[in-house]
This record gives structure tokens, C-alpha cells and sequence, in this order.
């Protein structure tokens, strides 16, 4: 390790790279294939998704477009995403200037150019980024998908392109999908005539010795059919040209994060590497227990993000996601002590995330979307003033009176840039919370970085972002397509599976629950006066202004509507009333015969009820005939509604309804105002229905003072699918969640990695002109995709318990039966999350932040009591129950109850019944 010996060394040094070993991805109408001699399909192996992801493990990977190099269509589609999931070679019907470069900009590492591989071409190109494809049969240079001879040999293209290109691919042909061998002299010859640009080798390679062989002569292996028909394992192929001084063959291994921070040295064998690349995990080799699954037994597992070959060949490095304490046994971040700078700021933003302090910054950024912003603009102002400062005042040195002047304008200097340093940390911090906010890592804005760094066409300083290059001739539409820099595409962050249980968030921030009381206890002690006064602060009530509108108003609201709104609120408020009474009907009060007589329970609704909608970012009439029509339903006498700024929908709906009155104020003031009585409003004895943050903490606050149907946090919509859920419809119904609010949360969990991105693919193109997409971006940004095997999968939805959780594809009426953490259930596809949201029946206001593991959405039952009573004859009827009664309370030390029950021994059967007479 660290060497470099002898003529291989030399050569592998001349001819750059590591790559080694580059599997193959054919395409032909979407799906992964390999040709006999580019004629005959004898494989098909389906999506080239997954195999992508499991191939880039070792490195660069080769993607050919088959379609497009016949001539016959395009694969360009499914190409991009690949180049999302792995770093690419592109190449196959790519035969001009625009197109390498759009490639280029798309994200593929390299582009692969045929028939286009000519000077003038290659000129406009960077050349450390293409690669000239000679495709050869019997040392003849064929094209157009090797059907056209060019009487050019494979050395007069060298000749012409040497120095114009990073590297050659040289195809023989006679051997490609026949597993049968190559010409090792002439690839010999090859590697020299190449000269400092890199040989690959495609066509016939079927053993892991004619891999190592080839490196050995400074080549790179590209295989396809050999690793599809397991001819030649990916692990075998990927270590064989790797060498060890030790008796026992293992390799050292370094372990990175993927911030290239070193978190310790392990040791791996062929066995190892094949477990790690297989299962896409941090998989060693134990010198005293063999096989070492990193995390097993600790929790502090590794996501394998590749693996790569030192230059020598004697020495892995493992770049891995790592999860939990660290790397360390010590549970310490790597074995040279804990994490330093970044990481371990990073690590501790989500330790805080995690674990809020309450009144700690950290906290309040991480819950307070708008006060992190005006941090990050203050913290990047401030940077740019002390940039600003550089060089300001200090003068010219050279002016200044001797060695003492240019000594203090020395200091002045270094103190600017001091404070450059200072500036620099602070907006570090900030952006460190903003990225965990955004459930991403410092790693993640890295990749971005390297992949803007591979974009060729770059718009000018002065340029807007999504400016086209000037003089490109393509537009900035053109443009914005080939560089997703300048736009905003979207993309989940991916999440583990045994992750999930722990991104749960509290249904109210620690922070906001002191403000919240205050709220509180100013509206119990001064009524009418504190709620004015929040009321004129946050709701917008003028001075003097009425808190109360009355029946008569909302009447008038529902009149002024036009007919199609008034009758789809009438519908909508008779589709909750018919499920509501379904529920009601279901539950008979209880009458059973015990011991000495009768026992039971009676069904009874609270006398007054206050029903809260929300009036924030949109008025949500539905929310009122969710609560008020299901209170009238159960029975209540006075339903009162509250929601701030109402609107004349909301107004309406409260008209339909039937609501007793309209408190035009919102948040924790209106749930005290109900809890507690303010005139008009009277003491409510029930305060249901969702609302935000602030709502919810005074209805916890609360509870006890009045009762509450449950807590409600941030909207959330999981959707489980399998591989032939719809991207389209999939995507509509994530939308439709993450428009309700920036912190709302929209979850995918699929058996299908392929799907994620097809769903991202689809949120874009929906994005594009849905109205309120600056909150569904956000609300995107908040949510996640998490890919497991279907058992596994089920696992996770239950940890999720979503408020929502919809069922899409072949699968979803098997799954049913085995999911019950929900607040409610959405089965097939035919069925969106919306029906529910507007009155299919089944309420809307449900339970959030996982507590669908304990409770049930807001229903009839949320204001009813079911008080008990007991009727018994008395006498010798009661005799074993007294007897056990007074037995029971001297166990407990009570002799009192004890004697209270024998006491009922004494009185005469029906007793009871004739002194009542």
C-alpha cells in the first residue's frame, strides 16, 4: 500500500484510473439485455434500476442505449436515472457535438462516442470525460451497431484520437456475449498503442483471472454476460487483481464516511467483499470471528457507498453511510477519537433534533422555519460584510513608514481574515441546522458540488440561474432541461427502514409549550380582555370589533354563496352525518346480569361541545362539518365553532352544520376561550378538531380543564406500493398532502427501489404548474422514501403509524389484513386520500406523529360518555360478592369498606326496589 513497483505499476500509473472492472448495462426498450454479436437477445433481466445500484458498488459502470444505436428509439429516459444512481459511461447512438455535451450536463461520469469520435468532435469536448468506442471484428473497426465495415484497423483509430480522448473502449466483437475469451497478445499491444489514455476491454471476458490479467496489462475488464449469468461473480471479478503480503490473503481495509473522513482500519476477504456488495452493507473480515456484519449486535450499521482498489492494488477503502454511536467499539465516531469540525457539528444538531433542550437555539431553529431563514440571511449578510473588509484601510504597506507599517498592516489583515473565519463558522452552524432540517447532510451537498463540477455548459457571472449558455443555440429551455442546477428537482431523501421509528417528531416543540401557557393562563384570569388582545395581535380582529358571529350571519354567508358551493357542503355534511349515525348505531348501551343483580352503561353526549378549523394558509370548511356535523350526530346540545379570520365557506359551513355560535379567534387563545368559558361562548366540555402547533399544545395543556379528542400534528400521508404501483397516481396523492402545509409529511414506502424515482420523475412534472408548489417543494423536502423487502416494509409502515396511509398496487388488498397502526386506511388506487379529506364519511381529523398506535380519529365516541351503573337486590343474592368485597378491603387495610359491604347482608332481598317504591 503506498508503493509503486515495477513495469505494472508504471503502466497502471500511465494509463490513470482504478476502475478495474466496469459492468455493463445494455438497453433495449427500457429493460437490461445482452446480445449475441449485437443480433441475437438471449437475456432479458428486466429493470436496469436495481442492477445499476448493486454494480456502482465497485465503481463506474458502462450504460448502453441499444435502441438508440440501431437506430430504433431511445432509452434516454431511464439512461438519466441511472446516471442519478450511478456514475455512468454513456454511450450508444450519442453521434454529435450537443449531444455528448447534454450527456454530459445530464450527469453521466464519461460519454462512450462511436462514429462521433472524430477530431472536430472530440475538440469541443473535455477529454478526461470520453471515451472513443472501437468496435472491432477481426481487428477491423465496425459501426452502426456492428453492421458496417470502415476498412480502418482498431490502430489507425488509436493513431488519429490519441490525445483527444481519456480513453478507449475496444470491443471484439467475435467474442461479445459468447463468454469465449480475447486476443490477451493483442491486448497487450492495444494498452501501448493507447499511450496515456486508459484501455477498456469488452467482448468474451468470462473468468475472474482474465479480469486480473487484463489489469495487469493496464486494461479495464467491461463485462456484461459473464456477470448476469453468474459465469463470473461481481466480488470475484472486483477483487482479482488485488494482491496481499499476508499468509492468509486479507486485504486492508480503510473505512470512510462519506465525507472522506477516516473512521478506522478493517481487514476483508473475498468473502467479505462478496457479503458487502451483495447485501450493500459495511461487511469485514473478523481475525478472530471471521464474517463481521458492522452493527449487527451495536445498532451502528453501514449503508456500503462503494468500494475502491488503492493504487498498488493491496488495500481497499470502504466509503459507507454510518448510522448509530460511530465506528468505533468505544462508540466513538471513528477510532481515532470522536468527530471533528462538520461531522461532529452535524452529529450534534441531530443529537439536539433527536433530543430537543428546551430555550436552546438549536431547538428553536430546527422548529421554526421562518427564524432559521432570517438567521441564514443575517449569518451570509455578515460573511459578506466581512469579506468586504478585507483590504479596507489597511493601506499600502509599501507606503508605510519602515518595517513597523507594513508590520501593522500585517496585523490588520490577518484580523479581517479573522473575522472572515468567525463569520464563515457562524453561517456553517446555521447551514448545518437548515440541512438537517431539510433531513440531509453535509455529504449530500458535496455530491451536488461534484456534479456541478461536472457540467460542461456554464452560464455567465452575470447570468440568472436557468440562463442558457449564450450562443448555445438551444435557449434556456434547453438549457434548464440538461442542468438540474438551476431548477429544483426533486428528490425523497431516502431513509432506513430501521430508521423510521426515530425521525417521529413530538406533536408539540418544547419551545412553544411556555409561550403557551402564558396564552392560557391570561385568558383564564382576564377573559374577554386577553382574548381581544391576542385576538388584535395575531388574528387581525379590529378595536371593538365583534368576537361572535351568529347564526344569523353564518346563514347569511351560506346564502350569499353560489348554489353549486352551497349544495357540495350539503352533500359533503350528509355523507359524514350517514357515517357518523352508522357509528353511533353500532355502539348499544350495556345491560348484563352480575351477581345479585344487573350492571351496565348508558351512551351519553356531552352538553356543550367547541369545534375548532383551522383559517391559516386556507380556509377549511370541511374541517367545520368534520367536528360540528359529528358532535350534532352524537347528540350534542350547544356546538360552538372556532377559527380565526373565518371565511365566508367556513361561515357557511357552520350554517349548514348547525353550530350554536362562531368564536372568530384562532390558536391557543380559542381552545383557553372554549376550555374556560367567555361570554357568549359558554364552558365547553369537549374542544375537538385540528389545528397548529399551537392549538395542539393548549389542548394538551389543557386536558383536564376540558376534554380533548387528540392530538394533532403536522398533516401526514404514507403511501405503501409494490412494483406496480402507479407513478402518476402515487405522486397526485403525495401532492395533494404536501400542499397543506411546509412541514406537512409525505412518506413512500415501496418494495420497489425503481419506483422511488419514477414517483420523483412524476412530483416534478405534476409540480410544474400546480398552483401552491412552493409549499408541496417544502413539505417534500420534509418528507422521505424508505425501500425494504415487502416484510420489512410492513414493518416500517407499522412503526410509521401515518395519520394517512394509502395502499397502492397488486399487493394492497393482501396488506390489509396485516396493517393496523392507522389513522385511516385508503385501499387500491382507485380510492384517493382526498375522498376522506371532503366526506366520503370517515373523519378527517385523525392522529398524527405516530399516536395512531394508541388512538382513533375524532368520531362520534369523542363526545360521548358512557357512565356505568349497578342495580343489585341485596341479601343473601349479594352474599358471595359482599363477602369477597369486605375480604379484598381488608387485604388492602381498608376495615371501613369492608363493613359497608357486609352491611348489605343484612337487608332483606328487593329491599332496594320496595323502599324506592
Amino acid at each position: 500500500m503506498g508503493r509503486a513497483d515495477g513495469a505494472v505499476a508504471g503502466r497502471r500509473g500511465r494509463n490513470g484510473g482504478m476502475a478495474m472492472i466496469v459492468p455493463s448495462i445494455d438497453l433495449m426498450d427500457g429493460r437490461a439485455v445482452q446480445l449475441v454479436q449485437g443480433r441475437r437477445k438471449v437475456l432479458d433481466a428486466g429493470d436496469p434500476r436495481p442492477i445499476a445500484e448493486r454494480f456502482a458498488r465497485v465503481g463506474e459502470i458502462a450504460v448502453v442505449d441499444l435502441d438508440a444505436a440501431l437506430g430504433r428509439g431511445s432509452n434516454a429516459a431511464v439512461m438519466e436515472e441511472l446516471c442519478r444512481l450511478a456514475p455512468c459511461r454513456v454511450g450508444g447512438g450519442i453521434r454529435d457535438r450537443d449531444t455528448a455535451l447534454e450527456w454530459l450536463d445530464r450527469g453521466a461520469a464519461k460519454v462512450v462516442l462511436g462514429t462521433a469520435a472524430v477530431p472536430e468532435v472530440l475538440a469541443a469536448l473535455p477529454r478526461e470525460r470520453v471515451v472513443a468506442a472501437l468496435d472491432a471484428w477481426e481487428g477491423e473497426v465496425v459501426v452502426k451497431g456492428w453492421t458496417e465495415r470502415t476498412g480502418r484497423t482498431v490502430y489507425d483509430g488509436m493513431r488519429e484520437l490519441r490525445g483527444l480522448v481519456g480513453g478507449f473502449l475496444v470491443t471484439f466483437v467475435e467474442g461479445e456475449g459468447r463468454e469465449s475469451g480475447f486476443p490477451r497478445d493483442e491486448v497487450s499491444r492495444l494498452a501501448d498503442a493507447a499511450g496515456d489514455a486508459r484501455l477498456t476491454v469488452a467482448g468474451g471476458i468470462t473468468t475472474a483471472e482474465e479480469v486480473g490479467w487484463l489489469d495487469g496489462a493496464g486494461a479495464d475488464a467491461q463485462v456484461g454476460m459473464a456477470l448476469y449469468r453468474g459465469t463470473l461473480g461481481l466480488a470475484e471479478a472486483f477483487t482479482a487483481p488485488l494482491t496481499s503480503e499476508r499468509a492468509d490473503g486479507l486485504w486492508p481495509t480503510v473505512v470512510a464516511d462519506e465525507r472522506g473522513s477516516t473512521l478506522g482500519l478493517a481487514w476483508s476477504s473475498l468473502e467479505s467483499v462478496r457479503v458487502a456488495i451483495d447485501e450493500g452493507r459495511g461487511v469485514y473480515h473478523s481475525r478472530s470471528r471471521g464474517l463481521w456484519r458492522k452493527g449487527s449486535t451495536s445498532g451502528a450499521t453501514q449503508r456500503l457507498v462503494g468500494i475502491e482498489a488503492d493504487c498498488d492494488r493491496d488495500a481497499l477503502r470502504f466509503t459507507v453511510r454510518q448510522s448509530g454511536a460511530g465506528f468505533c467499539h468505544l462508540d466513538e465516531w471513528t477510532c481515532f477519537g470522536p468527530a471533528r469540525g462538520l461531522t461532529a457539528l452535524a452529529r450534534t444538531i441531530a443529537d439536539r433534533r433527536r433530543n430537543p433542550v428546551p430555550g436552546s437555539l438549536t431547538a428553536r431553529l430546527l422548529s421554526d422555519d421562518a427564524f432559521l431563514r432570517g438567521k441564514l440571511i443575517e449569518e451570509a449578510g455578515e460573511l459578506g460584510e466581512a469579506v468586504g473588509e478585507l483590504g479596507e484601510g489597511v493601506g499600502n504597506p509599501g507606503e508605510a513608514a519602515g518595517g513597523a507599517g507594513e508590520a501593522a498592516g500585517d496585523a490588520a489583515e490577518a484580523a479581517a481574515a479573522h473575522r472572515v473565519v468567525e463569520e464563515a463558522a457562524d453561517l456553517m452552524y446555521f447551514l448545518t441546522v437548515a440541512l438537517e432540517r431539510a433531513g440531509v447532510g453535509m455529504a449530500d451537498v458535496e455530491r451536488e458540488l461534484d456534479r456541478r463540477s461536472r457540467v460542461v455548459n456554464r452560464r455567465a457571472a452575470s447570468a440568472p440561474k436557468g440562463a442558457g449558455v449564450p450562443g448555445d443555440g438551444r435557449g434556456a429551455a434547453a438549457a434548464k432541461r440538461v442542468d438540474p442546477a438551476a431548477g429544483s428537482r426533486v428528490r425523497l431523501r431516502r431513509v432506513a427502514a430501521a430508521d423510521v421509528g426515530q425521525r417521529r417528531q413530538p406533536a408539540v416543540p418544547s419551545e412553544i409549550m411556555g409561550p403557551a401557557i402564558e396564552i392560557i393562563e391570561a385568558v383564564r384570569d382576564r377573559g374577554e380582555e386577553a382574548v381581544r388582545e391576542f385576538a388584535r395581535r395575531w388574528d387581525g380582529l379590529e378595536a371593538g370589533g365583534a368576537l361572535v358571529r351568529t347564526p344569523g350571519e353564518m346563514e347569511a354567508a351560506l346564502t350569499s354563496l353560489p348554489r353549486a358551493h352551497r349544495e357540495v357542503l350539503k352533500r359533503a355534511a350528509g355523507r359524514i352525518e350517514h357515517f357518523a349515525r352508522a357509528q353511533l348505531e353500532s355502539a348499544a348501551p350495556v345491560d348484563v346480569a352480575v351477581e345479585g343483580g344487573r350492571a351496565g352503561d348508558r351512551l351519553v353526549p356531552v352538553r356543550v361541545a367547541g369545534c375548532y378549523a383551522p383559517g391559516g394558509r386556507f380556509p377549511l370548511p370541511s374541517s367545520v362539518l368534520m367536528t360540528a356535523v359529528t358532535a350534532r350526530v352524537a347528540g350534542v346540545r350547544e356546538v360552538w365553532l372556532a377559527s380565526p379570520r373565518p371565511s365566508r365557506e367556513v361561515m357557511a359551513a357552520g350554517a349548514v352544520a348547525g353550530v350554536s355560535g362562531l368564536l372568530g379567534v384562532g390558536g391557543a387563545q380559542a381552545v383557553a376561550a372554549m376550555a374556560y368559558g367567555v361570554p357568549p361562548v359558554p364552558r365547553c366540555d369537549v374542544v375537538a378538531g385540528p389545528g397548529n402547533q399551537w392549538v395542539t399544545a393548549a389542548k394538551l395543556l389543557l386536558s383536564g380543564v376540558v376534554g380533548i379528542d387528540l392530538l394533532a400534528g403536522p398533516s401526514e400521508l404514507a403511501v405503501l406500493a409494490d412494483e406496480s404501483g402507479d407513478p402518476a397516481l402515487i405522486a397526485a396523492d403525495l401532492l395533494a398532502q404536501a400542499e397543506h402545509d411546509p412541514v406537512a409529511l409525505p412518506i413512500l414506502v415501496t418494495t420497489h427501489e425503481p419506483l422511488v424515482a419514477r414517483v420523483e420523475a412524476e412530483l416534478e412534472r405534476q409540480l410544474a404548474d400546480l398552483p401552491t408548489a412552493e409549499v408541496a417543494r417544502a413539505a417534500l423536502r420534509n418528507g422521505f422514501a424508505v425501500v425494504a423487502p415487502e416484510e420489512e416494509a410492513l414493518r416500517c409502515t407499522q412503526a410509521i403509524a401515518a395519520e394517512h396511509l394509502q395502499l397502492h398496487g397488486s399487493r394492497a388488498t393482501d396488506w390489509e389484513g396485516r396493517l393496523d397502526r392507522f389513522g385511516t386506511l385508503f385501499v387500491g388506487e382507485s380510492v384517493a386520500e382526498v375522498f376522506g379529506d371532503y366526506g366520503a364519511g370517515p373523519n378527517h381529523t385523525l392522529p398524527t406523529g405516530g399516536t395512531a398506535r394508541f388512538t382513533g380519529g375524532l368520531s362520534v365516541f369523542s363526545f360521548l360518555r358512557r357512565p356505568t351503573w349497578l342495580r343489585l337486590e341485596g341479601g343473601p343474592a349479594t352474599g358471595g360478592l359482599a363477602r369477597d368485597t369486605a375480604e379484598l378491603a381488608r387485604m388492602e387495610g381498608l376495615e371501613g369498606h369492608a363493613r359497608a359491604a357486609e352491611a348489605r347482608l343484612r337487608l332483606r332481598p328487593g329491599s332496594v326496589r320496595a323502599s324506592r317504591r
